[in-house]
């Protein structure tokens, strides 16, 4: 067992978990802690790709692991607080990906950038041309436009009806307008 040197004296790992349990100060934790901070680090580096998350990654972790050290009974601190920064790092991966994918729709949604097939004050000769350019799209994309833009769905209530995942109906949305652009654009 590797040995971790103390100011005073020497502890081994157990030690120093047995007191990081009992004391209330966080001397034992932080010197726990800093023995295995590169591996920590290391992991945040393998998971977050970038060196400013990984450091901050690494506070957050210190903080949880100042908490949980207390509340659990750890045989191998190693491998808990590989498992800690795993689980951490990856909560803030999913965090992430959740807010982009809220922005993207947003986005998707609201953006003038993106054609709408309803806009206000139409020609009925528009009008029209849009129904016959909606009878030509593929029947999933015209169902979903259909349903986004004249029956006033959600994606999520799209994706309950059509027995589809949210981000293929935003796909099949997104691929629809780009097509009624398209065929609009020609006549």
């Amino acid at each position: 067992m590797k040995v971790l040197k103390q100011t005073k004296e020497s502890l081994d790992e157990k030690d120093l978990l047995k007191k990081a349990n009992s004391e209330s100060g966080l001397d034992s934790a932080s010197e726990l802690f800093q023995f295995y901070l590169e591996l920590v680090y290391g992991v945040c580096l393998k998971y977050l790709k970038d060196s400013n998350k990984a450091e901050d990654a690494c506070m957050d972790i210190y903080h949880e692991f100042v908490k949980k050290i207390k509340e659990h009974d750890v045989e191998n601190l190693k491998s808990w607080l590989y498992v800690l920064t795993k689980n951490h790092c990856l909560g803030k991966l999913r965090k992430e990906k959740r807010d982009q994918e809220k922005f993207e729709q947003f986005t998707l949604v609201y953006s003038d950038d993106y054609y709408h097939p309803l806009k206000e004050n139409q020609s009925d000769e528009k009008l029209q041309n849009l129904k016959d350019c909606l009878d030509r799209l593929n029947d999933i994309q015209g169902q979903c436009i259909r349903l986004f833009y004249y029956e006033k769905e959600s994606y999520q209530d799209i994706s309950e009806i059509l027995q589809m995942p949210r981000n293929k109906i935003r796909s099949h949305i997104q691929n629809g307008r780009r097509n009624l652009k398209n065929c609009m654009e020609k006549k």
